[in-house]
């Protein structure tokens, strides 16, 4: 069966972890094809919700709705390359109960007007079987009167539902997350691009660039590009940052830290993306990662460069190569830092592993806005003697703690 069909059996397997998505009417004048396909962040209601259910673990999802909506529905998920769980469509009561009653694994049923949340979902899966103000078991006996108030929007009457039976779940969703009417929508695009930064975002990257890289990110929304597209232009931008550095002049430095500047702008908009879009993937962050500490790498060259052939003192030449190579050596030691906690997550942390979130932290772009204060005030021969100390003792600081893994590993 394709990815989303409306099927003549009502009976999906029940060997994977199986969600129930109900759409109820749209309210008032709406055409229930136009609310759920409505975007939020650029992502139409019903696809994001699907999307959610599918990156927290479920194998296949029950849509149940009117038969007219789904007809008018199933194209958009069959058509988004994203979606690859499998969907059932129900459009009749009595189906959906045969299939709950011949089911034998748990099954959760998402209020599908509410926007629900990955985290929320995912914490919800590792605490099954667990009542929590956003999850309440009922029978399947209760289902025909249950789906009455879910229609009412009713879900704190809900609760007068609960039972022992552990066959079902039901999850409301967050009160903020509740879409009733027209102008939720809006709210709720403001409330996903407001949170569409990273958790370990430093107070500056939160305050000076977050704000700028939200405002790409509303342009870039409502386009085609792809977040590797927007990686890639701000990669040129950041070569572009390096031809003018290496110029040795006030105003082409002044250009190259702009350039600098917004490239990191450009940077912060291509995760943004991908998070809101569901785009996320592993060659997706290598390739951010890469073009990132290329462009520190010539940038720094491009200085030390620049700077040379400006004072006419070779050592700004060496301090700019020793920056350059150190934060290459750097970039290498802390992906291998990266790729072991991915890799051994339930493992004793080493000493390596233990200090990744301070590795990460001072490996982020943030000495971008003092190369602005520097080109500006005429200084960036300063940052580069600067970046020449501080690059060399982080390179020095992760070569320590690899070697210490290797003597615990050789002593164990």
């Amino acid at each position: 069966m394709n990815k989303s069909s409306i099927p003549s059996n009502p009976n999906p397997s029940s060997q994977n972890l199986c969600g129930i998505l109900y759409l109820p009417m749209a309210p008032e004048i709406w055409d229930s094809k136009d609310w759920y396909a409505e975007p939020i962040a650029g992502v139409p209601f019903l696809s994001r919700n699907i999307l959610t259910l599918q990156r927290s673990g479920f194998h296949e999802i029950i849509i149940y709705m009117d038969a007219d909506g789904a007809e008018k529905l199933a194209p958009l998920l069959e058509k988004d390359p994203r979606v690859n769980v499998k969907i059932h469509w129900i459009t009749k009561l009595d189906f959906l109960k045969v299939t709950l009653q011949n089911r034998r694994s748990q099954v959760l049923f998402f209020n599908g007007s509410a926007l629900h949340d990955k985290k929320e979902v995912r914490s919800l899966l590792e605490n099954e079987g667990i009542k929590t103000p956003e999850a309440f078991t009922i029978s399947n006996e209760q289902i025909e009167s249950f789906l009455e108030k879910i229609k009412a929007h009713g879900n704190k009457e809900s609760k007068e539902f609960l039972k022992n039976s552990r066959s079902l779940i039901f999850i409301p969703g967050a009160d903020h997350s509740q879409l009733r009417h027209p102008k939720d929508f809006k709210a709720m695009h403001e409330r996903l691009l407001k949170g569409s930064g990273q958790n370990h975002d430093s107070a500056i990257t939160r305050f000076l660039s977050r704000p700028v890289s939200r405002k790409l990110t509303r342009l870039f929304l409502n386009t085609p590009i792809t977040p590797n597209q927007i990686t890639l232009l701000s990669f040129a931008m950041g070569l572009g940052s390096a031809v003018g550095f290496a110029q040795g002049t006030y105003p082409m430095g002044v250009l190259g830290a702009l350039l600098l500047l917004f490239s990191t702008w450009v940077d912060g908009a291509d995760g943004e993306i991908a998070r809101l879009k569901f785009m996320e993937s592993e060659s997706g962050g290598k390739l951010d990662i890469i073009c990132d500490n290329i462009v520190h790498f010539f940038v720094f060259g491009a200085i030390g460069w620049g700077m040379g052939k400006a004072t006419g003192d070779q050592t700004y030449i060496y301090l700019g190569a020793l920056a350059a190579f150190a934060s290459l050596a750097s970039f290498i030691l802390l992906g291998a830092v990266i790729l072991k906690k991915n890799t051994n997550t339930r493992s004793t942390p080493s000493p390596t592993q233990s200090q990744t979130p301070l590795a990460e932290k001072l490996a982020n772009r943030d000495f971008i806005h003092f190369l602005m204060l520097m080109a500006v005030t005429d200084l960036v021969q300063v940052f580069i003697v600067i970046a020449a100390i501080g690059a060399t003792l982080f390179t020095s600081y992760l070569t320590y703690l690899r070697f210490t893994e290797l003597r615990m590993a050789q002593s164990s």
